[in-house]
């Protein structure tokens, strides 16, 4: 109780102190600076932090508002997280709380101040006030397109006077997949389940403009920015400092830990099997009870991304293709009935997956390879069953 009385108080002392900021313009003194935050070990900081620090010593403000939190006490928090439906939420916090944390998880922080006059600082200033009034505060995060990294330029470039032009891009055009891999490589299993759960709105192409859903493209975007007003074009940045220095030793995912090996090594072992007891008695249709069932629960993972949420780059996911949710529950049923139905099912399966493997590098979406023993394994499986299940009903 007494843990809880106190953190009422700091909490009533915090609203005081920035309801008084409200009321404060900033002066002569105040920088503005964009704060990026390179990428961290969590998933969740896998592709790095964008934040807005407003600076003003005479006015002792020193503070840091983000887009990118939430609330886990949202009732259903879970469920409206799967389904896209999570409000995400613009905060802030004192500069000194805000580098000690990114010093804890080892990620660097490098420091743009922009080249902005007092009139567009205290207008930029004034507008992020009145996005963090309870009734404006709350947005519906979309990865690719609104997130922590976008609401920051947008409110930028909706307050900045004149136009902000970025630097044309004159490098090969890239889609959302060659810019979202540069930064999973390292962790081929995250690479592998955001394959999965992303389906072909990734290969569109992406613009330039859109680069800046990534915090460090948007740094990059910056740097090279320059503001047009009356004629007159100035950088959008005065000056680039790096604050923190990356501590992470990123190491990227040992050969014998990666997806494609283990289950390469699991499907030339399950291979053998079938080999071995192709001719005899034993079946080992277990096997399968687990492979087809655990496949068909990919298969409705991804039709209840693609169909019941809120996110625009879940769907269409070709990986429906191999990942039929119907494995699950009726391949396991018609494997325990092994009646003539089961044989043309799983005929009809291996033909399909045939096609597939056949097709694999043709496919409108770009199939994470690491997956491709397993599918090689479905087909192989299919094939065994529809032997074993003829013999038995000749």
């Amino acid at each position: 109780m007494k843990r809880f009385k106190f953190f009422i108080g700091l909490l009533v002392i915090g609203l005081i102190s920035f309801s008084n900021t409200y009321a404060k313009q900033l002066s002569e003194q105040s920088e503005v600076s964009l704060l990026t935050c390179s990428p961290g070990d969590e998933l969740y900081s896998h592709f790095g932090h964008s934040a807005l620090r407003f600076h003003d010593p005479l006015n002792q403000i020193d503070l840091v508002f983000n887009y990118g939190t939430f609330n886990f006490n949202t009732p259903n928090f879970y469920m409206k997280f799967a389904r896209g439906k999570l409000m995400y939420r613009l905060a802030f916090a004192p500069y000194r709380d805000f580098l000690p944390e990114y010093m804890r998880s080892g990620q660097g922080v490098t420091e743009q101040k922009l080249n902005l006059d007092l009139e567009t600082k205290r207008k930029l200033f004034a507008a992020v006030i009145e996005n963090y009034k309870p009734e404006n505060r709350y947005y519906h995060y979309d990865f690719l397109f609104d997130n922590c990294s976008t609401r920051i330029r947008d409110i930028i470039e909706a307050n900045v006077d004149g136009k902000i032009i970025y630097k044309e891009n004159n490098a090969e055009p890239k889609n959302f997949w060659n810019l979202l891999d540069h930064f999973m490589e390292r962790s081929r299993w995250i690479y592998l389940g955001i394959h999965l759960i992303l389906g072909s709105p990734c290969d569109v192409e992406a613009t330039p403009y859109q680069y800046m859903f990534l915090p460090d493209n948007m740094m990059y975007a910056f740097g090279d920015a320059t503001v047009l007003n009356n004629g007159e074009r100035v950088p959008l940045v005065s000056n680039t400092n790096e604050v923190l220095k990356p501590a992470l030793n990123y190491k990227m995912t040992e050969w014998y830990k990666r997806p494609g090996f283990i289950f390469g090594i699991l499907s030339l072992i399950v291979l053998w099997v079938s080999i071995r007891t192709l001719k005899s008695k034993r079946n080992y249709f277990i096997i399968d009870h687990v492979l087809f069932g655990a496949t068909g629960l990919v298969g409705w993972v991804i039709i209840f991304l693609w169909f019941f949420t809120d996110h625009q780059a879940t769907g269409p996911n070709w990986n429906i293709l191999w990942a039929l949710p119907f494995y699950f529950p009726v391949a396991n049923i018609l494997l325990s009935m092994k009646n003539k139905a089961s044989y043309f099912f799983f005929f009809a399966s291996s033909v399909l997956l045939l096609i597939i493997l056949a097709a694999w590098s043709i496919i409108p979406q770009s199939l994470p390879n690491e997956i491709l023993p397993i599918v090689a394994l479905l087909f192989v499986r299919s094939i065994y069953i529809v032997k074993k299940l003829k013999i038995k009903l000749i």
